[in-house]
């Protein structure tokens, strides 16, 4: 669909190699729709340049042999035959009967078979697969598909780019329509318009609004945003705006916060600490840090101007929305390749919370901003 063949054999030999390292004979790859976290599926479009519109796929990735795809649709199997990098693609309603076959068939009852998004896989498909062989030694090869995605090459980076830019601009475009009156559902669809009218083949986009810090009631701002809702924008609201698209699978988020016509002095202080926290962490990993110390250097300048860095704090991404958290705990060296939302959670005594923050790609010179937004604090 968007990457050469040239792209798909550097993977496929990449992962050969393992395979033969560590005697595997194969790997079962599962895809489905999911955005991404422990049940996203990037793994399966990272070997096919395909994602499943609905329900689940079955990828078969051989030592030795062309890969075999599993698809529950004719609708499913004309458009993967179209776009997709495989060219063997079954229809079955039972993916886990007709893939347990196969693989007896190339004589794989015996020894190593790594799942592949074992978080997604339907449990049913998992049991009915060790079923029918016993002998099998199958186990969670999550952990390999993470090494090889992590560090991209130039082609994944050149969409991650792509991604940027239909964000940036689509926040360009929902600034000129928000509005006391609109609701959230307006807001986000301006956005997702936005994203399917440049490319995006897919989009996430989470929002919240309301008085910052609390409403009259004392009821504190949603700083964590959620799905769209009915609630209407008045005049003095903020609005938190999760930002969320890809561009041939590769996704990009921008965080932004914006004030309804007139500016909000509380919102300022929250925004200058999130401003400082992010120089201070993208200062960090200019050193190819691990992930924990950009959290902690992060930390330390929340809590220098009177606030606590909450969490989330951001995530990796890549054909997965979230391919791991940016997290206190985290050992992952950010190298070069590596593609990073950096978001800090700014929170306050009272537990209010602000977000801000966007993409970023780790080079050899350090990390580099995809998204080209202002970090001004607009007023609309």
């Amino acid at each position: 669909m968007y990457l050469s063949e040239r792209e798909r054999d550097r993977r496929y030999d990449q992962l050969r190699e393992i395979m033969v390292k560590e005697d595997i004979g194969a790997f079962v790859v599962v895809g489905n729709n999911c955005v991404g976290g422990t049940t996203g599926t990037g793994s399966f479009r990272y070997l096919t340049d395909y994602f499943m519109i609905f329900s689940y796929g079955l990828l078969i990735f051989f030592r030795t042999e062309d890969p075999t795809l599993f698809v529950g649709s004719d609708l499913q199997h004309v458009w993967a035959s179209r776009y997709s990098w495989i060219h063997d693609i079954r229809v079955s309603p039972d993916l886990a009967q007709l893939a347990a076959r196969l693989l007896a068939e190339k004589g794989l009852t015996r020894g190593k078979i790594g799942v592949v998004g074992m978080g997604s896989m339907p449990a049913a498909a998992y049991l009915s697969i060790k079923e029918r062989l016993p002998e099998a030694s199958f186990f969670d090869a999550d952990f390999i598909f993470f090494g090889i995605r992590l560090k991209k090459g130039e082609a994944e980076r050149d969409l991650l780019e792509r991604a940027a830019r239909i964000n940036d601009d689509a926040y360009k475009e929902v600034l000129k329509h928000i509005r006391p009156g609109l609701r959230e559902y307006e807001i986000v669809g301006i956005l997702e318009g936005y994203h399917r009218g440049r490319g995006s083949d897919q989009t996430f986009n989470l929002i919240s609004s309301g008085p910052f810090p609390t409403s009259l009631e004392g009821i504190p701002f949603q700083g964590l945003p959620w799905h769209p809702g009915i609630r209407e924008i008045r005049e003095g609201d903020c609005i938190l705006l999760e930002m969320t698209t890809t561009y041939g699978g590769y996704w990009n988020q921008l965080v932004r916060m914006v004030s309804v016509r007139k500016q909000n002095p509380e919102v300022i202080r929250f925004h200058r600490t999130a401003l400082i926290g992010l120089e201070a962490g993208l200062k960090e990993i200019k050193m190819r840090a691990k992930t924990r110390d950009l959290v902690q250097s992060v930390a330390r300048a929340t809590e220098k101007e009177g606030f606590a860095l909450g969490l989330p704090m951001g995530h990796f991404a890549g054909l997965d929305v979230m391919e791991g958290r940016v997290s206190p705990d985290s050992d992952v060296v950010l190298e070069p390749g590596i593609a990073v939302v950096i978001h800090p959670c700014v929170m306050n005594a009272q537990g209010v919370r602000f977000l801000w923050g966007q993409t970023y790609f780790m080079t050899d010179d350090g990390p580099v901003k995809l998204n080209q937004s202002d970090d001004a604090l607009h007023v609309v």
